[in-house]
C-alpha cells in the first residue's frame, strides 16, 4: 500500500476534489522545515491526523479540502520560538496567501479561518466550523504519536527554551487538562492522552 502522505497528497481515495501536489512542493521548501518542533514532520503529522479525523467524521469533500490545506499551512514559516503565536499565525496565513492556487481562491477565506483557529491559547469562538475543531485536535495529536520523544520532549522543549525534565512535567499537566473538541478527538485521541500521561510519569520517575 502507498505511503499515507502520498495517498493524501494525490487524493488516491477520492476524499476531496483535486490534489495537493502543489502545496506539498511548497511545504518541501517552507522556511521552518528544520525547526526543532514546528518542522516538516509536524506539518505532515497534522496533515495525516486531520485527514484521519475528517474521514472519521465523514465531512464533505469541499470541507475536507479546506481542512487539509489549512493543516498543511497552519505553521508555515514558524520562527521555531514559542511566545507569540498570533504573529506565527499571521506568517502562516501570509504563506498561504502567497501560494494559494486558483482553484482555492473561492474558499481561501475559509482556509484562513481554520489556520487562525489553531492560534494558542485557543480563542473562544462559538461559531467555529466543525472542521476547525478537527484541526485543533489534530494539531495536538503529535503528543500521542509514536515519535513523541524527539518531536515533543526534545523538539518542543528546545523551542520553549526550557530543560527537557521541566518540559516532561509540563506535558503531564497539559495533557491532563487537554479537552478535545471533535467527536473524533474525544473518542479516539482522548484515551491515548490518558495513557501518555502515565508514560510521562513513569519516565519522570526514572529520570529522578
Amino acid at each position: 500500500m502507498k505511503n499515507l502522505i502520498v495517498r493524501i497528497i494525490n487524493n488516491d481515495d477520492g476524499e476531496y476534489s483535486g490534489d495537493l501536489r502543489h502545496y506539498f512542493r511548497v511545504m518541501m521548501g517552507a522556511p521552518n522545515v528544520n525547526n526543532p518542533y514546528h518542522n516538516f514532520r509536524h506539518m505532515m503529522h497534522v496533515l495525516c491526523s486531520a485527514y484521519e479525523g475528517g474521514v472519521y467524521e465523514h465531512i464533505p469533500q469541499t470541507e475536507m479540502r479546506i481542512l487539509l490545506v489549512a493543516a498543511l499551512f497552519h505553521d508555515y514559516g514558524h520562527s521555531g520560538q514559542m511566545g507569540n503565536d498570533a504573529l506565527e499565525i499571521e506568517r502562516a496565513v501570509a504563506g498561504f496567501q502567497e501560494h494559494v492556487v486558483e482553484k482555492d481562491r473561492d474558499i481561501a477565506g475559509r482556509i484562513e479561518e481554520l489556520i487562525r483557529a489553531t492560534q494558542w491559547p485557543h480563542m473562544d469562538n462559538t461559531n467555529l466550523p466543525y472542521s476547525a475543531k478537527i484541526l485543533r485536535d489534530a494539531d495536538f495529536s503529535q503528543s500521542l504519536d509514536s515519535v513523541w520523544w524527539q518531536q515533543i520532549v526534545f523538539g518542543l522543549a528546545a523551542e520553549f527554551g526550557i530543560p527537557v525534565k521541566e518540559h516532561l512535567a509540563r506535558q503531564i499537566i497539559f495533557l491532563s487538562e487537554l479537552k478535545f473538541q471533535s467527536d473524533w478527538g474525544k473518542k479516539i485521541l482522548a484515551p491515548k492522552a490518558s495513557d501518555r500521561v502515565e508514560e510521562l510519569r513513569d519516565f519522570l520517575e526514572i529520570i529522578g
